[in-house]
């Protein structure tokens, strides 16, 4: 990659908004970055496929309308670290880091899901760093949105954002990914498991310029491209977090210097992430960090976390410093919006019908063992059976939690679509309340022991469940560290339920009641609302379903 080390004309300049600091002599100054080199579509069959990809194997059909292929795609980049002002090459090179700090070599894949034809694209493509924490790729933004993007015609793009995903994928099919290339040094004591997974954040520059661009050698080129968003969800929501906040005012354009990505989506996490995954003391922020709440910058923010990321962020005195006010300021455009009742694993389908009973992870991790579902280890969740195959909750309790807050994510980027497009700025939700007073500080909670404040939905308000962000372990297994993150739901008895509820058209009356509301003040999609009514209706609350009517929304879609 070429840097411009001296900073660029005085119209960029203009674009690094925010507090003034006296920048050190090493900061890294906004430079143009280069376009990464493609290969594909790689050719696919039933015995050769893309991992994780509709269509093939164990996992879901390829949406009506839509074309899934896998590309591979070359560059080099710089890993970084922080300094008091910044970021800086990495200025002392550790020996372990064995290909150097600098221009490291790295071909890595994406995986394009995009509509059949040019004339369905809604002109937005929405690229995530695949979420690497299981140690297989994971499309936590399009699995749960997936049913919406279609709708609406976007364009996804998932592609493997860390070295031990590349090494994974080579030694799942070694002669399909043969020509991945990001070298992964397994841990040593004391040592970071990739010395150099710090060139993550040039590889999304140069991946979003690359379809910014769109030029012969983008995998979309046929499509109109209006705007590009990045979106991440837990560890790759902190990657996401960390580009707007660091690499977005740094990493420009190849020839016009204008920013890459058009607004950023971090979610399920509370802040920015280490820039060089340990390969020095520099590359987390110090915990009283200003640069820990998301700073000023050209293009908009809009931040979601479920209840899980706030109870984690009450047990340390910095995690809920992400939380910061909203604004409408054209160089500080913010939002967040917490949701009580979303867990950070979520079975966001596993509606009271029982559709879609298994975790797309699930299938992701069943797939990269080669072996069926119903194989699959027990997590060692308290809340879950202890049997193979997919997580169900022990009986009386609903695990993983079925909240949807992939309705949620859904309004969330029809509103950044409104905001970028036609400056509609989206709606404020509060914080979820907390309790200052108590050490550590807690989430406050309802006669039912639901969170209270944030972002609210019938699901709480109007109650039929309690619902738990978090789980704990029962039994030790090789995914059991995973339990905090599972969230579960205690469904309300017969007793309870009848003081609430008059009758089960009674509880569907005030679920569609708020649900209208939401879908009014743009909160929910039109369709997610609809969908709320329907799991009301289909639900066994006192008695269950009836064939009672209730008003329906206009049947027009949600596309901008």
């Amino acid at each position: 990659m070429k840097l411009l080390r001296n900073t660029m004309a005085a119209g960029i300049a203009a674009l690094l908004l925010g507090p003034v600091l006296t920048a050190t002599a090493a900061d890294v100054t906004p430079f143009q970055v280069s376009l990464p080199t493609v290969t594909g579509p790689i050719p696919s069959t039933p015995t050769d496929f893309p991992f994780g990809a509709e269509g093939f194997d164990i996992m879901p059909a390829v949406p009506k309308g839509y074309v899934v292929e896998e590309f591979f795609f070359s560059g080099t980049g710089i890993i970084y670290e922080y300094t008091p002002t910044g970021i800086q090459i990495v200025a002392s090179c550790p020996a372990r880091a064995t290909q150097g700090c600098t221009n490291i070599p790295y071909t890595t894949r994406m995986v394009v899901k995009r509509p059949k034809h040019p004339h369905q694209f809604s002109g937005t493509v929405i690229i995530e760093p695949l979420n690497p924490s299981a140690g297989f790729d994971i499309a936590a933004v399009w699995d749960r949105s997936r049913d919406s993007f279609v709708r609406n015609g976007d364009i996804f793009i998932g592609w493997s954002s860390k070295s031990v995903i590349v090494n994974a994928l080579k030694n799942w099919n070694p002669t399909r990914y043969a020509a991945l290339n990001w070298n992964y040094l397994p841990a040593t004591p004391g040592n970071n498991s990739g010395a150099n997974d710090g060139i993550t954040f040039d590889i999304a520059a140069q991946i979003g310029a690359l379809i910014k661009d769109n030029g012969k050698n983008s995998p979309i080129h046929d499509f109109k491209v209006k705007r590009v968003f990045e979106a991440g969800f837990s560890q790759d929501g902190g990657f996401v977090f960390t580009q707007a906040q660091f690499f977005h005012a740094l990493e420009r354009m190849p020839k016009t210097g204008k920013g890459i990505y058009d607004g950023y989506v971090p979610m399920g996490t509370n802040g920015p992430s280490n820039v060089n995954f340990g390969l020095t003391p520099a590359g987390a922020l110090a915990a009283t960090d200003p640069r820990r709440t998301m700073q000023p910058r050209e293009v908009p923010v809009m931040h979601a976390n479920t209840e899980t990321e706030v109870f984690l962020g009450t047990l340390t005195p910095t995690g809920l410093l992400y939380r910061r006010p909203d604004s409408d300021a054209a160089n500080d455009r913010f939002r967040l919006w917490e949701t009580p009742g979303g867990s950070h694993v979520s079975n966001d389908g596993n509606d009271p019908v029982g559709r879609d009973p298994v975790l797309v992870l699930q299938l992701d991790a069943a797939q990269l063992q080669k072996i069926p579902v119903a194989n699959l280890a027990p997590n060692g969740c308290a809340h879950q059976e202890f049997v193979n195959g997919p997580a169900h909750g022990i009986p009386g309790v609903i695990s993983p939690n079925n909240f949807p807050f992939s309705f949620t994510q859904d309004a969330l980027f029809r509103s950044l679509v409104r905001w970028v497009e036609f400056n509609i700025p989206p709606p404020h939700v509060p914080f979820i309340d907390v309790d200052t007073t108590t050490t550590p500080r807690t989430i406050k909670r309802d006669a039912f022991g639901n969170a209270t404040g944030g972002f609210r939905t019938p699901f709480l308000d109007v109650p039929i469940t309690t619902y738990v962000p978090i789980d704990t372990v029962a039994h030790t297994t090789a995914t059991s560290g995973f339990c905090i993150l599972y969230g579960y739901n205690i469904p309300f008895d017969d007793t309870r339920l009848a003081s609430l509820y008059s009758s089960h058209e009674d509880y569907v009356r005030r679920v569609a009641r708020e649900s209208f509301q939401l879908a009014h003040d743009r909160l929910w999609t039109k369709q997610d609302a609809k969908d709320a009514i329907r799991r009301a209706r289909e639900s066994n609350v006192l008695g269950g379903h009836h064939d009672d009517e209730h008003e329906e929304m206009d049947n027009d879609d949600d596309r901008d």
